[in-house]
Order: structure tokens, then C-alpha cells, then sequence
């Protein structure tokens, strides 16, 4: 159910914000008021398309927002249309993409009036509608579920049954990658210490003879830098002797000395230790180049091998069992088709009892709306597939999440004229009548709480103005409607009169919604007989319609 709108910067309305409220509701005013800007807010709330015409003149975007009760739980739906034409949709404040929000949204409220929220003019709902009629929805839950079970299996068994046709050679060349891996083992970071050996092996010459030299510039010959440090503590330790201030350095420059002293020395143990050995650096350089082979084959780095291996075995044991696999696969496609062929044949079986039934009823309720001689058909179709593993009277067919029917609705709205294809026929208000009389049979089964029409009084008057009246009073007992309405014998029925108003004032358009109340909704219906300019007899008139549908 519908809380709130609340509408902002929308065609001519500045700002407005209506409460919404449970039974029937009408929406009269003068013409150009606003009442259709109000619903076409409503419907574009409710999944519409925004245009940027919509957004008021001087504004940068406008907002439509709705309050509504889902299932118990309380949701606010807001699109904010941009000048530019681009539309940007939230759900309890949390932005979503414009798809994803039409079909979280589709089955909040049944819009009659605008043709792209006309569900009926889809042939696609059809079968939902006949479904809730015959009350089968646990069994279309069950179906469903076969069919994704069913679908996801056969796929998967497709799957393995092309690896099988390419598993030989899949086979051989996993094995042959394994091999080559193991072959050669490479281990995490080996790569990095190989690499560091590599290039101190291949430069040990030149260590050994750049350390020879820099030893002799150390400490070996008579200019060396330890014999010059030596001198020079020679000569701070004769000085101390008349400057004792002087120690702090000579103690300094001694360690100095020293530690030349002992690099040295250290640096030529180390050098005694290096040997060429051109066997070695050749081990060193082939494993080398083989772990590099590696990475690029298989990914980059040795951690990428390591992986490729862990998953090439997985693989080859998947081949070494894909027969078994296929065999079980096998096993549980013909168990879900059996399942699935039993569901659905029971499915048809429903939907072909109850769908003369459901034509009956909707022909009787189009009476009441004043269609006399108005004929309604469910057809039950099915389409062959020769590849299909579901069969209807022996033949293969194509099947779906819902059966293997298609259903499609046709009417003969005159005597004497074929029926034809629903979606082909019918004019708003002709379609908007023919909804009411669908959601009047279907209403105990129909879960949408709120129906809203524009157009259902289009083109009637008289006694079958009244009937649609009546028929839209008896729904509301159930759900929530609201209606724009230019006839007095709907408006007399409301639970709700909704007037609308427009002003202008110093070129400025403003549009504002009240509430009436019994002496207003006299003179409102008043206005729907005689036109701005009530009549006495207009007055009359419209007592007696209230009186009348009060009882």
C-alpha cells in the first residue's frame, strides 16, 4: 500500500506532499489542474520512464517519491530526473541501477493508464495471471526449481562431454606440463638466490684481482693508507706528550687504523676462499635458464608454476573421472526431466480446467461493466522443439521456468467480432475496464495491494459508468485503488475525495491537493455534472448519487 507521494519541481508542481489512504480514492479537478501530472509522478515512482520535459521550468531536476508498505515492511522509492533527461532511481536511500530498480519495483502496484505499465498489454504475464487464478503458485515454485536444477545439470553435463571428446589430447598435454615442472622442481625464491650466485660466480676475477689491488692501497705498500694513519698517531703520540687534549683523536685515528687493518686482512681471507669453478657457474646458469623457461611458460613467477602444477593435477584427475562423472550426470538429467514432465503435464492439466472458467467469470464481470456480448479466451498453446526432451501429446516442445504452455488472452469486445490477441486490441480506457474485471475475479489471489487507473471512465456514461462504479467500490474492500474520475456516479463512491487545484499568479503555476469533505465532495460532484459553474440542479444531482451510494 501507498503511504505518501511526495513531489518536487515535476511539470508544474512546485512542491506537494500527499498522503495516500487505504479503500477508494478519487482524483477530480479542473481541466489541466494537474490530476494526470499526479498519477503520471505516481507512475514514473512506480518504474515509468522520466523525460526531461518533466522537470519544471528553471529547475535543475525534478524528484518523485513514494512511502509504501511491502510484505510489512516499509520502503521509499525516490527517482530524481535530471534536466538533461537523465534518471537516477533509490531504494530507501540507497542508489540502484535503472533496471534492476524497474523490476524490484514492477510488482509493487498494478498502473493502468499508462501503456508501458499496462502489464495485461504484455502477453508474457498471461500465464501469471491465469496461474493465480487456479491458485498453482506453489506448483510454478516447484517447476521453477526443476527447471534451474535441470538447466544447470544439462549444462554441466554438456561441458564434460565436450572435455571428453578433446580429453585424450587434453590429457597428454597436461601430463607433459606436469612432467616438465617436476622435471625440474623449481623452489619459492630460488630464482632470486640463483641469480645472486650466478653474478658472483661470473665475476670472480674480477673480485679477486679488485681486492688484490685495493688491499695494496690498504695496508700492503709504503704509501698505504694504514702506514700513513700509523705515521700519523706516531706523531699525535709525541705531541700528547706536550698537548694531553690531543688523546681523544689519537685514540680515534688508532681505531681507525686498526680497522683498516683488519678489513684487510678479511678481505683477503675472503678472496683466498673464492675459486673459479666453470663447472659450477655452468650448473648454475642451465638451472637458471630452465627455472626462467618456467615462469614464462606458466605465469611469471615461481609461485604461478607452483600453481599451474596444483591445478593441471586437479584436472587430470577430473579427466580420469569424467566418466563416472558423465554417467551420474546422466542419471540425474532423467531423474529432473521426469520430474519436471510430471509437474508440468499436471500444470497443463490445471490451467486447462480452470481456464474456461476464469474466461466465464471475466465475461460475466465485463457484463456488469457494460461489455454485454464481450467474449474472453485463454488460449493454451504449446511450440514444437525437436531437440526438447519434454514432450506434450507425444511430441517434443519447448519448455521453460513455467511449464510448457504458452498462454495468451483474447477477447471479441462486440457481438459478432473474432476474438483477437488482447495486446492488439483495445483502447485505454476499453483495457483499463477489462483490467477491472480481471483483478475483480483474480482479487484473493492477486498479492499486488494497490491499483491505480487513469482512463477507466473514458468514453462511458450512464449505466455503465454505475456498473464500473460499483465494481470499483467492491474492490476496494480489498485492495487500495485510486482513480482519476470525471463521473459523478464514481466520485460518489469514494472513500476519498482528492480535489486538485491549479493558481497562477504573476506568471508562476501552482498546484495544490486537498482533502473534501462531505459538503465539499457535494459540489466537486456538483462541478462533474454542470462544469465550473455549479447549478442547483447540479447540487441535487449530486445528493442523490451520494445518498445513493451510501444505500
Amino acid at each position: 500500500m501507498i503511504h505518501r507521494l511526495f513531489i518536487k519541481n515535476f511539470a508544474i508542481i512546485n512542491e506537494l506532499s500527499l498522503p495516500l489512504k487505504k479503500g477508494l480514492t478519487v482524483i477530480t479537478g479542473e481541466t489541466g489542474a494537474g490530476k494526470s501530472i499526479i498519477l503520471k509522478s505516481l507512475g514514473i515512482t512506480l518504474g515509468a520512464s522520466g523525460d526531461k520535459t518533466d522537470v519544471r521550468s528553471g529547475q535543475k531536476n525534478a524528484i518523485v517519491e513514494a512511502e509504501l508498505t511491502i510484505e510489512s515492511q516499509e520502503k521509499i522509492l525516490r527517482r530524481l530526473i535530471s534536466k538533461g533527461g537523465r534518471t537516477r532511481s533509490f531504494m530507501d536511500d540507497e542508489p540502484m541501477a535503472e533496471q534492476e530498480y524497474r523490476d524490484s519495483v514492477s510488482s509493487y502496484a498494478d498502473f493502468h493508464g499508462q501503456h508501458e505499465q499496462q502489464y495485461i498489454m504484455n502477453a508474457g504475464t498471461h500465464i501469471d495471471f491465469l496461474d493465480s487464478f487456479c491458485n498453482s503458485n506453489n506448483m510454478v515454485q516447484k517447476i521453477e526449481e526443476t527447471f534451474v536444477d535441470l538447466t544447470q545439470t544439462i549444462k554441466e553435463l554438456d561441458t564434460l562431454i565436450a572435455k571428453q571428446k578433446n580429453a585424450a589430447n587434453q590429457k597428454e598435454l597436461l601430463q607433459f606440463q606436469v612432467q616438465e615442472i617436476q622435471s625440474i622442481d623449481p623452489q619459492i625464491d630460488e630464482d632470486i638466490k640463483l641469480g645472486k650466485e650466478f653474478k658472483r660466480l661470473n665475476h670472480v676475477e674480477e673480485l679477486v684481482s679488485t681486492v688484490q689491488r685495493l688491499n695494496q692501497t690498504l695496508t700492503e705498500n709504503d704509501h698505504s693508507i694504514y702506514r700513513q694513519l700509523a705515521s700519523t698517531v706516531d706523531e699525535l703520540n709525541r705531541l700528547s706528550t706536550y698537548d694531553d687534549s690531543l688523546t681523544p683523536y689519537l685514540e680515534s685515528i688508532e681505531q681507525a687504523a686498526v680497522s683498516i687493518q683488519d678489513a684487510s686482512a678479511e678481505l683477503i681471507h675472503h678472496i683466498e676462499s673464492l675459486e673459479l669453478d666453470e663447472n659450477h657457474l655452468q650448473e648454475v646458469e642451465e638451472r637458471l635458464q630452465a627455472i626462467e623457461g618456467l615462469k614464462r611458460k606458466y605465469g611469471g613467477s615461481i609461485e604461478r608454476v607452483q600453481s599451474f602444477i596444483q591445478e593441471s593435477e586437479k584436472e587430470l584427475d577430473e579427466l580420469s573421472g569424467l566418466d563416472k562423472a558423465i554417467s551420474t550426470l546422466e542419471s540425474e538429467k532423467i531423474h529432473l526431466t521426469q520430474r519436471y514432465q510430471k509437474i508440468a503435464d499436471q500444470l497443463h492439466g490445471i490451467r486447462r480446467k480452470y481456464s474456461n472458467d476464469i474466461g466465464s467469470k471475466i465475461e460475466k464481470e465485463m457484463v456488469q461493466l457494460n461489455m454485454a456480448g464481450a467474449k474472453f479466451d485463454v488460449r493454451i498453446s504449446q511450440s514444437n522443439d525437436p531437440g526438447s526432451a519434454i514432450v506434450f501429446e507425444d511430441q517434443p516442445v519447448k519448455y521453460g521456468p513455467k511449464g510448457y504452455d504458452q498462454i495468451e488472452f483474447y477477447l471479441s469486445a462486440n457481438p459478432g467480432e473474432i476474438p483477437k490477441p488482447l495486446t492488439k486490441i483495445a483502447s485505454g480506457g476499453e483495457v483499463s475496464r477489462i483490467m477491472l474485471a480481471i483483478k475483480s475475479v483474480l482479487k484473493k489471489y492477486d498479492p499486488v495491494d494497490t491499483l491505480i487507473f487513469d482512463e477507466i471512465d473514458s468514453g462511458i456514461s450512464g449505466q455503465a459508468a454505475e456498473k464500473v462504479s460499483e465494481a470499483l467500490e467492491k474492490l476496494s474492500k480489498d485492495k487500495q485503488v485510486i482513480c482519476i474520475t470525471h463521473l459523478p456516479q464514481i466520485a460518489s463512491r469514494a472513500d476519498h475525495h482528492l480535489y486538485i487545484h491549479k493558481t497562477i499568479h504573476e506568471d508562476k503555476t501552482s498546484v495544490s491537493a486537498r482533502y473534501l469533505n462531505d459538503e465539499e465532495k457535494i459540489k466537486a460532484i456538483a462541478e462533474l455534472f454542470s462544469g465550473d459553474i455549479v447549478t442547483r440542479e447540479g447540487i441535487t444531482s449530486a445528493q442523490q448519487f451520494m445518498d445513493q451510494a451510501r444505500g
